[in-house]
């Protein structure tokens, strides 16, 4: 990065606000400005607590394997904010985002438009000047003033729906589920992943008010058979009165439901279902921090499950992957509620080692060991705690995996180079 592009760079990092600003018509302002970009194109948009990102990047990866151009709008970045704007596996260019920041600085500054909220018009731009075919864009937080529902999607997706960010959407799912239900527009299609009644309730009558098209992804795809099979697992699902038979790379039982709302999309945006075509868009895919493989000969994995329905589906995971003796090595983000976690993981099988990542936002050693947590199962860093459960591997296949925030990546990446 040249000394210009990184003054770009930290004038957009220095947008993030204290608390969140969740407010549209600030957005809508500035999408005015720049010509609403959002309109030049087909747009699937996705919201959901957990899966949302791992159903994004599954959809745009097999769209662009029935060869459509497609854009993807994700968040957050683990490395660099290039991540979430891609078309295909190319990321948007340093370039292509210091130019545009230059050209829209004004209007940034009059609006007081925030870090997500450029990153959300630079993803839309770089789509329309792409001239892609569609675009997947996943919320960044919420749904109903998450500056992407500027859009007016051709099919609304909404995955799993648990409790997050309480403090900002709620402290009850049925208000959260109201939440993510902000996305539905009139007379557009919305599919609903695997989801309790309390959630399909909210999404039903909001479909209902808006004369939204309801699908319940359950009702449309059934899993038949999941055989895990090394770093993958091999999953039958029926779909559009037939079976297919595919090698899903991303693990776990959650995985496989996030496939079942990608399916589902597909057939409902009338797309011929041919397991060729989906196997070789899932080869392709790229996406990180998802039970990623690290280190393959002496397992290391790292998910970014970071509150508890992820860490529950995680540990899940692992069990179902015979991989019950796994260590974790857990580092939280002090934004988060995280007891819940702390007791789930009080009951893990296997070790479990705490952690602080590098930051101002990390939970700190003091606050692990006032909610119980072993000052000697803390250690100071990723590398320290990594050093510790080498130490603890009773053999080399024992698995370890590093969990929590986003933020563990700038480090554990290099680590694993």
């Amino acid at each position: 990065m040249n000394p210009d592009s990184k003054s770009v760079f930290d004038y957009i990092f220095g947008l993030t606000v204290p608390g969140v600003k969740l407010e549209l018509s600030r957005v809508e302002d500035f999408m005015d400005r720049l010509g609403k970009p959002h309109t030049s194109y087909p747009i699937i948009h996705i919201a959901g607590t957990n899966g949302k990102g791992s159903t994004a990047a599954m959809l745009a990866a097999i769209l662009n394997a029935y060869r459509k151009k497609t854009g993807l709008f994700t968040s957050p970045h683990l490395v660099r904010p290039n991540e979430r704007i891609r078309v295909g596996n190319t990321l948007v260019s340093d370039e292509f985002i210091v130019q545009q920041v230059e050209d829209w600085r004004a209007h940034i500054d009059d609006l007081g438009i925030t870090f997500f909220e450029v990153l959300t018009a630079l993803g839309m731009e770089y789509f329309k000047q792409q001239s892609v075919e569609y675009a997947v864009i996943e919320t960044g937080l919420g749904g109903r003033l998450d500056a992407t529902n500027v859009v007016d999607p051709i099919v609304s997706v909404i995955t799993n729906v648990s409790m997050d960010h309480e403090n900002i959407l709620g402290d009850n799912l049925t208000t959260i589920a109201g939440e993510k239900a902000g996305i539905i527009k009139p007379k557009r299609p919305t599919l609903l992943g695997k989801n309790s009644d309390v959630v399909r309730q909210v999404i039903e009558q909001k479909c209902q008010h808006v004369k939204a098209p309801f699908i319940n992804v359950p009702d449309r795809v059934k899993i038949q058979q999941v055989v895990p099979q090394g770093l993958s697992q091999h999953v039958s699902i029926g779909v559009a009165d037939k079976t297919l038979e595919i090698d899903l790379p991303l693990l776990g039982r959650h995985q496989v439901e996030n496939f079942t709302n990608v399916l589902a999309t597909l057939d409902e945006l009338g797309f011929k279902l041919d397991a060729a075509t989906i196997q070789k868009g899932l080869d392709e895919m790229i996406w990180l921090g998802r039970m990623q493989v690290l280190e393959k000969n002496h397992p290391v994995m790292y998910d970014v499950a970071h509150n508890p329905e992820g860490l529950d589906r995680l540990l899940e995971s692992l069990n179902e992957l015979d991989r019950g003796n796994t260590i974790i090595v857990a580092a939280f983000n002090a934004r988060k509620n995280i007891r819940p976690m702390l007791d789930m993981l009080e009951n893990w099988t296997g070790n479990v080692i705490f952690t602080i990542f590098a930051g101002h936002s990390a939970v700190e050693r003091e606050t692990l060991m006032h909610l119980g947590v072993n000052s000697d199962m803390i250690s100071s860093n990723l590398e320290n705690a990594y050093i510790r459960a080498l130490e603890l591997r009773s053999s080399e296949d024992q698995a370890i995996c590093f969990i929590g925030s986003h933020y563990l990546a700038e480090t554990l990446f290099p680590m694993f180079e």
